[in-house]
């Protein structure tokens, strides 16, 4: 089974009803899902002050999933670039983990592609294309794909 980490690298969630949604959602689908200790975490606008975000962002790559995918986008990112340990999320991309999301992980996406000349992933976020009232009939075959 494919071990899949949700976590929220920036934008606080508002609630926790789509991230359970999205989580059960993608176990239908066959992921081993895991959820960060961090995901609901809320300091303004963000997920967690600057240092619970980058914490989450190095057990994520720690931990090396088969999928580190982003609960949700937002303003936040930014603010950590510069003290991400890119060794280490280079590390994982090595053992094979693939970074997804978009919005603000772009900037963690082209971090590791400046840095460690790393891939990842664009695709979807969890909340937004899993925990959605209404899930589409493309994004399951085309993230699974």
């Amino acid at each position: 089974m494919t071990q899949l980490n949700l976590f929220t690298p920036a934008g606080v969630l508002a609630k926790a009803a789509p991230l359970r949604l999205a989580a059960k959602r993608l176990k239908a689908m066959g992921f081993d899902v895991s959820i960060d200790e961090s995901a609901l975490a809320r300091r303004q606008r963000f997920a967690g002050d600057d240092e619970t975000r980058l914490a989450a962002i190095h057990r994520v790559a720690k931990q090396s999933p088969s999928i580190a995918l982003a609960t949700r986008g937002g303003y936040g990112m930014s603010r950590l670039l510069d003290r991400i340990d890119w060794k280490l999320m280079a590390r994982s991309v090595e053992k094979g983990t693939r970074w997804v999301g978009y919005s603000d992980m772009t900037g963690l996406q082209m971090g590791l592609l400046a840095h460690a000349k790393a891939s990842s992933w664009a695709g979807p976020l969890a909340i937004d294309d899993f925990g959605r009232e209404q899930l589409d009939e493309v994004t399951p075959a085309c993230f699974a794909e």
